[in-house]
């Protein structure tokens, strides 16, 4: 009994090493689909239609390959054995990362769509700091994920930044937002304008799901 309760054990902790890594791989692509959305946001602003719209292309092939470790994560998760606390966490943590994707991506599809020529350079200093500050933000999230690994008390301090970086995008937005509004007052193309604006909200959840993963690592870290 005792051998096969031990055998259990250890495949357990070696499940779950390999599943914490490949949540870090995840982790690592979801970061990379916001940098790349960045990209579409500064070929956008510096009017480079075409690159905007090649550069998307690749948002949408991370944004993919991120969707795909989701799949394998969740898929490994409901097989062997594994806590099941554990394994909710797990899940959560991998699902709202997605999320961090998936508004990257939308963000990314809207302004490559937008044909936009007369923006004022205040909202497109305003649209690239956001894109800044979320891969700033994604990062930050990413590395919480992996001091909780090895070190769980940095870990925390580590979800206290992204909390505070989520506050200074949250006042970052409403100003950028009033500016769109404002905008709106002129714009031609009412079309144009709404995925201008959706675009931002996007890249406000961005951060706010950044936020929310953060969340759940500090309290995985508080537990253990």
């Amino acid at each position: 009994m005792f051998k096969s309760g031990h055998a259990s054990i250890w495949l357990s902790r070696k499940i779950e090493k390999e599943i914490l890594s490949e949540c870090k791989l995840h982790a690592d692509a979801v970061v990379a689909t916001v940098a790349e959305m960045r990209k579409v946001v500064i070929s956008f602003c510096e009017g480079n239609l075409e690159s905007a719209k090649k550069d998307f292309k690749l948002v949408f092939n991370q944004e993919r390959d991120a969707d795909d470790l989701k799949r394998e994560i969740l898929d490994k998760l409901s097989r062997g054995p594994f806590h099941p606390i554990t394994r909710e966490d797990v899940i959560r943590v991998v699902l709202t990362a997605d999320d961090v994707a998936a508004n990257a991506k939308s963000a990314a599809r809207k302004i490559s769509a937008s044909s936009a020529t007369d923006l004022p350079e205040r909202i497109k200093d305003g649209l690239k700091g956001l894109a800044d500050m979320d891969v700033k933000i994604a990062v930050k999230m990413r590395d919480a994920f992996v001091k909780l690994l090895d070190d769980p008390e940095a870990a925390i301090e580590v979800t206290h930044e992204v909390e505070r970086m989520e506050e200074e995008i949250d006042e970052y937005r409403v100003a950028l937002i009033e500016n769109i509004l404002e905008y709106g007052d002129k714009v031609k193309s009412i079309a144009t304008w709404l995925m201008l604006k959706e675009s931002v909200e996007n890249m406000e959840n961005i951060a706010d799901r950044s936020e929310d993963v953060a969340d759940v690592i500090r309290s995985i870290a508080i537990l253990r």
